[in-house]
């Protein structure tokens, strides 16, 4: 069935220099890529990355779900806290993946300066830092099984 297609027309000229032109000349927004990354990476479920591109309804649906999930697991409700969590986690996760691809845009809907530029650099930080948490993790986790 494949050799039904012509891929090489299929795929040929599908990023034109129209197409960059484009995209190069969308209005680009006063806020920064790297500050709002790095208010995703650190502080992302209080949503300070949101409150930065200037989205305050879900910056606040966002803080709000955070601080239900610590005051339940407070209050030992601990399989409601930890769903409140886990679903800000997620969107942290979704927020940083969508800023790191270029397709969070602060409220005028405008592309973030310096994506173009820091991108690569803070994508690689990104999965580094995500691997090291994820050993971390394995870790404590393996040596709390085997202690406990």
């Amino acid at each position: 069935m494949a050799d039904q297609y012509d891929f090489e027309e299929l795929y040929a000229n599908t990023y034109t220099p129209e197409d960059q032109r484009a995209h190069e000349s969308q209005p680009t927004s006063e806020k920064r890529f790297v500050p709002a990354w790095a208010l995703t990476l650190l502080l992302g479920p209080t949503g300070a990355h949101r409150w930065y591109l200037q989205r305050p309804i879900s910056a606040t649906l966002m803080l709000l779900v955070t601080l239900a999930g610590v005051v339940l697991l407070v209050a030992e409700q601990s399989t409601v806290g930890l769903l409140c969590i886990t679903v800000v986690f997620v969107w942290t996760l979704i927020d940083l993946i969508m800023l790191l691809t270029g397709s969070m845009r602060d409220r005028q809907d405008h592309r973030l300066a310096g994506h173009r530029e820091r991108a690569g650099v803070c994508s690689a930080i990104t999965v580094g830092l995500l691997a090291l948490a994820l050993m971390v993790s394995l870790v404590l986790g393996t040596s709390a099984a085997v202690s406990g």
